[in-house]
């Protein structure tokens, strides 16, 4: 079974020519779910975005996008923002444009939009990858801030994983599908409730980038 600690392919979550912050002062921040949609939790996430008022980025798996088209419809409908997370979580990427294909073409049979951002799995890619993905048309969309939520290290330790890293421009990490996101489901609203607490303003991906101008 591959797993990230397996892996030989560089990992670029801060890369140049990838969008992993806003260069920016303004205390504001992107929460981004990776993984899902997933039939339990992402109502839940969702239940919580909207209780909230907050908009979102999701990466959708195209695997999962094909199986809960209904929620990848409510994502939209609820002002959310779709990313691509490639197709079947493949962290080689061994046919990186045909798994964007896919998961763009499940997106768009469903909700009538195209993916425009791509996280890939793990943040893993190669220089030669990414230069790939650019010719497609896609910006690759990775992080800052990772809530490890992916560890299932505790409801507390997700939100102190946020709250001990955030800065403005961030891009915050975290999961809606996977494997049971019941840690992720209740540190979400702390996560908000402490952020705005410190005075910082919720946002989607393409929201935050347009105060950002260093993206090539």
């Amino acid at each position: 079974m591959l797993t990230r600690s397996s892996l030989t392919t560089p990992s670029l979550v801060r890369a140049d020519g990838t969008y992993y912050k806003a260069n920016t002062q303004e205390k504001i921040v992107a929460l981004t779910f990776d993984d899902g949609p997933d039939p339990i939790d992402t109502p839940e996430v969702l239940n919580i975005l909207k209780e909230k008022n907050v908009r979102a980025t999701f990466f959708v798996l195209g695997q999962a996008a094909e199986a809960n088209s209904l929620l990848l419809k409510r994502l939209v409908l609820d002002g959310h923002e779709i990313g691509n997370h490639g197709f079947t979580h493949d962290y080689q990427q061994r046919h990186i444009i045909e798994e964007i294909k896919g998961t763009d073409q499940a997106v768009f049979a469903a909700t009538g939009t195209h993916t425009y951002y791509y996280r890939p799995p793990g943040g893993f890619l190669s220089k030669v990858q990414l230069a790939t993905i650019k010719k497609n048309g896609n910006i690759v969309a990775l992080w800052s801030v990772d809530s490890k939520d992916w560890r299932n290290p505790g409801t507390k330790q997700i939100v102190d994983n946020v709250m001990k890293n955030v800065f403005p421009g961030a891009i915050i990490l975290m999961h809606d599908g996977g494997y049971k996101r019941t840690q992720t489901v209740q540190a979400l609203g702390p996560i908000i409730d402490a952020l705005r607490e410190q005075g910082y303003r919720l946002a989607t991906l393409s929201e935050l980038k347009m105060l950002d101008s260093e993206i090539k």
